[in-house]
């Protein structure tokens, strides 16, 4: 899932959660690395070792999704739309805020989740930095080009059309 995945590297994840369907960022520190071996539900999910949250004392299993962005390094040019911010989506995709060519530069050339493919690409929704409200409309899609079967993607390139 993640090549060469090292004690003490700092990376950076971004994924949508199960229970509200929104976006996440996260730096980390990977602790301890072992075999990947499958869990959660119906295997899921890989556990590739342990890491801390940056600033934090607690370790945690780093159990990553099919689907997980994952990047080298801290402080990445963007954020997930529920960090600094009254105005988010529960909308099963990448909620991600910032330049959308630095976005795309940094998922097809500093992304380091083997497993990541254009049906997670697809999800990526970009927003401007100043959101003030929901009534925004939609998110740019990053990817325009790649069919899926996501609802929420099916129906802004609907609206694109039309």
């Amino acid at each position: 899932m993640i090549p060469n995945l090292q004690v003490g590297q700092k990376l950076t994840l971004v994924w949508i959660d199960d229970v509200m369907a929104l976006t996440h960022r996260q730096e980390i520190e990977v602790r301890s690395v072992i075999e990947p071996i499958k869990v959660g539900y119906e295997g899921r999910n890989t556990r590739v070792g342990t890491y801390r949250v940056r600033g934090k004392r607690k370790d945690f299993f780093l159990d990553l999704k099919p689907d997980t962005l994952v990047f080298d390094g801290w402080d990445i040019p963007f954020k997930a739309d529920t960090e600094d911010s009254s105005c988010f989506s529960g909308n099963a995709c990448f909620n991600l805020v910032g330049d959308p060519a630095v976005i795309r530069e940094w998922v097809e050339t500093k992304q380091l989740n083997t497993s990541v493919g254009d049906q997670a690409r697809a999800k990526i929704l970009v927003w401007p930095k100043e959101r003030a409200s929901l009534h925004m409309g939609e998110g740019a899609l990053l990817y325009p080009e790649i069919d899926t079967h996501h609802a929420v993607i099916n129906r802004i390139k609907e609206k694109l059309v039309s």
